[in-house]
């Protein structure tokens, strides 16, 4: 509300107030991002990787499955997102 004899607030005043309100909601929707669209972590199963981890790397089954994006089931190597298993003795190869 503006008094009598007065104009209202002044062009500088208006102004500190729109910058205010702008960097008030850009700070919240900086903060409010990452909730809004949560990061979806998904790696693709890679069999040739496991079979090489296993032959030329000479790491255990659990390390070789788990970086090839595999999770173990049994002692076996598996894809997530179809089951297939991958038996760590057939990646070996004889010799």
């Amino acid at each position: 509300m503006v008094r009598p004899g007065t104009s209202g607030p002044t062009p500088t005043t208006r102004v500190r107030r729109l910058v205010r309100a702008t960097l008030l909601s850009a700070a919240l929707a900086l903060l409010v991002s990452p909730f809004a669209h949560p990061a979806i972590a998904r790696a693709d199963f890679n069999e040739d990787f496991y079979h090489f981890c296993i032959k030329s790397l000479g790491q255990g089954n659990d390390y070789c499955c788990a970086h090839a994006g595999g999770v173990v089931k049994d002692g076996k190597c598996a894809d997530p997102a179809t089951g297939n298993v991958v038996s760590p003795a057939a990646a070996v190869m004889p010799g």
